[in-house]
C-alpha cells in the first residue's frame, strides 16, 4: 500500500521543562526559555540558520537571529537578512485579494470568467473563493514543467480533467494563486509585485522582494539548504517556479519587514476588521469533513490550541505564521534548512511557553514526546502525549500525531517493523478515534505476514474513516479483499 505521508525523520530531543508561575511571566525569563529551546531546536534538527520573533499587546517580547544565512560564505544571520518563505506567500496573497474585495473592485463570489477569457466549460462556475480555499478542483501546474509558457501551460491545463466537483473538497493547488495572480493583475493594471509591495510593505527595495528562484543571486538572501543525513552534509536547494510561483511561494522578507507587516494588519491598516472576519471564516466544503471545515478558512489555516484560535500558514517546511487573536500574539518562525520539518510544533511549543491562556504547570511541550519516541522510550512518550493532552485538553495535536505517524513510516521504510509497530500503537492509544495510525498498524503486520491483524486492522481504519477522507476506504477494502484470498 502507499504510504499515507512522506516520511518525517525526527531526531532525537532533549525533554524540556520549565517553572510555572500563575502570574504572567516575565519578559526576561521568558526570553531565557524560547532561547533555550531554539538553541536546543538548532543542534537537534542542524538548522544553519533561524530568525524569531513574539509579538504580544503591540509589543515585541522575543526577537533575535541565530546561525548562518550561508554556510559557504559564513555569513550570520541578522536583521538584513532575507528569508523566503515560500507557501506562506500565500497569506500575503490573499490579504492582497482581500483588499481588492474591501474596496469593491472584487467579489468572492465572482466567477473567474469574468477576468480570465476562453476559459473550458468545466471552469465557467469556479469562484474567487474557490481558489483561496484550494476547493476549485483544477489541475495543478506543478506537474508540469516550469519551462513553459504562460500560454503553453495554459493550453495543458485546459485539455485536463477536472480533479473534483468545484466545491467539494480541500486539495492544496498552485493553479490557484497563479489564476489569482491574473485576476490581480486585470483589475489594477499593475504587475502582481508592484501591486502587493506597494498596498503592504513599507520598503519596497530591501526588507521584502518576490523570487521563486533559490539560485538567484539576491544581495542578503538566506541559502536555502536540504540536509543529507546519509552524507552529513547541507545541499544547496536550486527549485525555480519562475515569476508564476511569485503568489504562491515567492516572498523574500526580513524578519523586521515582517513584524511590520503583523501590526499593519493588526492594527487593521490592512484590512478593517469586517474584511478580516470575512477572510478568516471557514469555507463550506460540501463534502462537510470535519477537519476541513473548521480549519481552512479563505487562504488561511485555522489551528486550534486548547480552544484558542490562531491564524496562519507555514511555507517550504522553513517559515510559518501565527496569529492567537484572543491573546493579541503573534510568532513569526524563519529558517533556511532543516533535518525534519517541525516548525508548526516549534510555532506551537513557542505558544505554549509565551501566551499564558496556554502556558501549564510544568509546561509539557510536543517535543519532549518527540523526543521519547526516538530514544525508543515509547511507554514514557506516551504518558507524556497524555499528559500533554490533559493539559491542553481542547487541542487537536494534529501535527503532533502527523510527525509521530512520520516516525513509524520511517521505522516502517527501514524494515524496522518492530519499531514501527511501536510507534503506530502509541499513537494509536493516544488518538483512538484517527483511523490513519490503525491503517499503519495494518500495513506493519501485512508486511509482517500477520494476515488475521493486518486485516483487523484495517477494518477498524475503515470504520473511523467514516467520512472516507482521502479515499483511502477503496484501498483498504481492496487489500482486505487481497488478504482474504491469500
Amino acid at each position: 500500500m502507499k504510504k499515507l505521508l512522506t516520511i518525517i525523520f525526527i531526531v532525537s530531543i532533549i525533554s524540556i521543562s520549565f517553572t510555572y508561575k500563575k502570574e504572567q511571566i516575565k519578559t526576561s525569563q521568558l526570553s531565557g526559555e524560547i532561547d533555550f529551546y531554539i538553541k536546543k531546536t538548532i543542534e537537534q534538527h542542524n538548522i544553519p540558520g533561524l530568525a524569531l520573533a513574539v509579538i504580544q499587546d503591540d509589543e515585541v517580547i522575543f526577537k533575535d537571529y541565530y546561525g548562518k544565512a550561508s554556510l559557504e560564505d559564513r555569513l550570520s544571520v541578522n536583521e538584513n537578512t532575507l528569508f523566503r518563505i515560500f507557501s506562506a506567500t500565500k497569506l500575503i496573497t490573499t490579504t492582497g485579494v482581500f483588499q481588492l474585495i474591501e474596496r469593491g473592485q472584487l467579489q468572492l463570489d465572482d466567477t473567474i470568467a469574468k477576468y480570465i477569457d476562453d476559459l473550458p466549460i468545466e471552469w465557467q462556475k469556479i469562484q474567487i473563493k474557490n481558489l483561496l480555499s484550494h476547493s476549485s478542483g483544477l489541475p495543478d501546474i506543478m506537474k508540469y514543467e516550469s519551462t513553459l509558457t504562460d500560454d503553453e501551460l495554459m493550453g495543458k491545463l485546459y485539455n485536463d480533467k477536472m480533479e473534483f466537483e468545484t466545491g467539494y473538497q480541500f486539495s492544496y493547488n498552485q493553479t490557484n494563486y497563479w489564476l489569482l495572480t491574473q485576476i490581480i493583475e486585470k483589475i489594477t493594471g499593475a504587475t502582481f509585485d508592484k501591486f502587493i509591495l506597494k498596498n503592504q510593505f513599507s520598503n519596497t527595495n530591501e526588507g521584502a522582494i518576490f523570487s521563486s528562484n533559490s539560485q538567484e543571486e539576491l544581495p542578503n538572501r538566506a541559502t536555502r539548504y536540504f540536509y543529507n543525513g546519509k552524507r552529513k552534509e547541507y545541499i544547496k536547494a536550486t527549485d525555480n517556479s519562475g515569476v508564476r510561483g511569485h503568489s504562491g511561494n515567492g516572498l523574500n522578507i526580513t524578519l523586521d519587514e515582517f513584524i511590520k507587516w503583523d501590526e499593519k494588519l493588526k492594527k487593521n491598516l490592512l484590512l478593517d476588521k469586517k474584511t478580516k472576519s470575512k477572510m478568516w471564516s471557514p469555507f463550506n466544503y460540501t463534502n462537510n469533513f470535519n477537519y476541513q471545515k473548521e480549519n481552512f478558512l479563505h487562504g488561511w489555516g485555522n489551528y486550534p490550541m486548547n480552544n484558542q484560535k490562531s491564524f496562519g500558514f507555514s511555507g517550504g517546511n522553513l517559515a510559518a505564521y501565527r496569529f492567537f487573536p484572543d491573546s493579541n500574539t503573534s510568532i513569526i518562525f524563519l529558517s533556511n534548512g532543516y533535518v525534519s520539518p517541525v516548525y508548526d510544533i516549534i510555532v506551537n511549543d513557542i505558544a505554549r511557553l509565551a501566551i499564558s491562556k496556554l502556558r501549564t504547570k510544568g509546561c509539557t511541550l510536543e517535543y519532549n514526546v518527540l523526543g521519547l519516541i526516538e530514544r525508543n522510550e515509547f511507554n514514557e512518550a506516551l504518558q507524556v502525549f497524555k499528559k500533554l493532552k490533559k493539559e491542553n485538553p481542547k487541542s487537536r495535536f494534529e501535527n503532533l500525531r502527523w510527525n509521530i505517524n512520520g516516525i513509524g513510516n520511517s521505522y516502517a521504510w527501514e524494515d524496522e517493523t518492530e519499531k514501527a509497530m511501536k510507534v503506530y500503537e502509541l499513537n494509536a492509544e493516544a488518538n483512538p478515534d484517527w483511523w490513519i495510525s490503525f491503517s499503519g498498524l495494518g500495513e506493519v503486520y501485512e508486511a509482517r505476514k500477520d494476515t488475521l491483524n493486518a486485516i483487523k486492522y484495517y477494518k477498524k481504519a475503515i470504520s473511523l474513516n467514516e467520512k472516507n477522507e482521502g479515499y483511502y476506504n477503496e484501498e483498504l477494502t481492496n487489500l482486505i479483499s487481497d488478504l482474504q484470498k491469500k
